[in-house]
């Protein structure tokens, strides 16, 4: 008798429960969301132990180039997962697998021309991203085993997750996204105080690499043991430039990888204005920062794990579904975001010194997290209404919040308020670009949901 094919499991998409369909899709994303940001925060506590900010600055500096490799993550997942279900809704199974190849392999080369790039160009870059002359051989270290040769599963992690994600397959998506920061905990004390101790950043940067590489290998096995799912492939053979699907996929994941790069330019621009205040002010914006990919990186999770049942059921006209699985994720996304930003205004102290303890760097550190708390809430409805767009094709209104939130507002304000009020200033561009960016949000959002019918 012959074997039945493994199927997508798109029982969550179209027959459970709204919060069944919540706790399947989102809740594993947002587990492994906030084990990866435990694992970004592992390199730097463990780092920290030292009492070193050249370290702590030299690992916080680089932020910006691994925020390119989510980019690119973005890029072809989102695109790529908001795509593969849409054809699930539309019943297209051999086109949501030409989606998966094609989101795969282009999104591998792309990645590799990036580390290429890295390595070509990586001195200009360093100081470009905020290095000097005291952090520039740390950085390099750190880049090169994270982002040169640890670039292709750095990568592979995160895309594997969002397209296995779009299948339907929550569970497996969180758990081989986990995987890999969960190893790296386990491997930072190991490589920096005992096996590469007397070089602690690169220590850092061998555990995250090894760390990466297993979640990729986890990923590699996952899909060879399911060969005859419909959708699954590791073969490019299965490419196709039909349907649209390289268009659909680049323009649904454009916003997406748009965003997370004028993120990184944000980044640069804070690092560089920063680095004229001290190394000190400079690793204490890193702290702030670090602490607050908590709130982001859960909010992103409720959000992105969404993505794929909102664009089945509008590939479905399923839009009673749709819309009570949207207003699920904003109740969920606004009440965490309002909890997160009220620990982090009550207790800033609590989460910068997990990761430092000298104080005129926490002192900074805890000023400038209360500031940036403030746009929790306002970013966590960006996020919702963004992948709402991603995964209903409006491509043209996601790209404009995204270019509104992070680069047209907020890098201006930064030259603005610190050449005004000082280092302080350039924290409060967070705040005000998002509450700015907000009204424009919901003022597309709003309407679009009332045609909805």
């Amino acid at each position: 008798m012959e074997k039945s094919k493994s199927k997508p499991k798109i029982y969550y998409f179209e027959s459970a429960s709204v919060p069944r369909a919540f706790l399947s899709l989102a809740v594993p994303t947002i587990v492994s969301q906030i084990i990866s940001v435990i694992y970004n925060f592992a390199d730097t506590w463990f780092v920290g132990r030292v009492n070193d900010p050249l370290a702590i600055a030299a690992i916080n500096v680089t932020m910006p180039v691994f925020i390119i490799i989510g980019a690119i993550a973005n890029l072809f997942g989102v695109g790529g997962s908001a795509l593969i279900a849409r054809f699930l809704g539309l019943r297209q199974e051999a086109n949501a697998r030409s989606a998966f190849a094609f989101s795969l392999w282009f999104g591998l080369l792309t990645g590799a021309a990036y580390s290429l790039i890295l390595f070509l160009f990586q001195k200009p870059i360093i100081y470009l991203v905020g290095g000097t002359d005291e952090t520039y051989h740390l950085i390099s270290e750190y880049l090169f085993y994270v982002a040169i040769v640890g670039g292709a599963p750095t990568l592979l992690t995160n895309l594997f997750g969002h397209l296995v994600r779009g299948t339907g397959a929550g569970k497996e998506a969180g758990i081989g996204m986990s995987l890999g920061a969960i190893l790296n905990i386990f491997f930072d004390p190991l490589f920096i105080f005992v096996l590469m101790k007397d070089s602690v950043v690169a220590a850092a940067a061998v555990a995250t690499l090894l760390a990466n590489l297993v979640s990729t290998l986890y990923f590699i096995v996952y899909l060879l043991r399911h060969r005859d799912h419909p959708v699954y492939t590791l073969n490019p053979k299965d490419i196709s430039f039909g349907e649209s699907i390289p268009q659909n996929v680049l323009f649904i994941g454009f916003p997406a990888a748009l965003g997370t790069t004028l993120a990184m330019l944000s980044n640069i621009a804070a690092n560089a204005l920063m680095a004229s205040h001290g190394a000190v002010a400079q690793a204490g914006l890193g702290l702030a920062k670090k602490a607050n990919t908590l709130a982001f990186g859960v909010c992103m999770g409720i959000t992105q794990g969404m993505l794929p049942f909102i664009s089945y059921n509008n590939a479905q006209k399923n839009y009673a579904r749709m819309k009570a699985g949207i207003r699920f994720m904003f109740g969920v996304a606004l009440i965490y975001s309002i909890i997160t930003m009220t620990l982090y205004l009550l207790f800033p102290n609590v989460f910068i010194s997990f990761f430092l303890e000298e104080a005129e760097t926490v002192a900074f550190g805890v000023s400038f997290l209360r500031i940036i708390a403030l746009a929790v809430p306002t970013c966590a409805i960006c996020y919702a209404v963004n992948v709402v767009f991603q995964a209903t094709g409006k491509k043209w209104r996601s790209l404009l919040l995204s270019t509104l939130r992070k680069g047209l507002f907020d890098i201006p304000l930064m030259f603005l308020l610190n050449a005004s009020v000082g280092a302080v200033g350039i924290l409060w561009a967070t705040p005000l670009a998002e509450i700015a960016s907000v009204g424009v949000t919901l003022a597309f959002f709003l309407p679009y949901m009332k045609r909805l019918s």
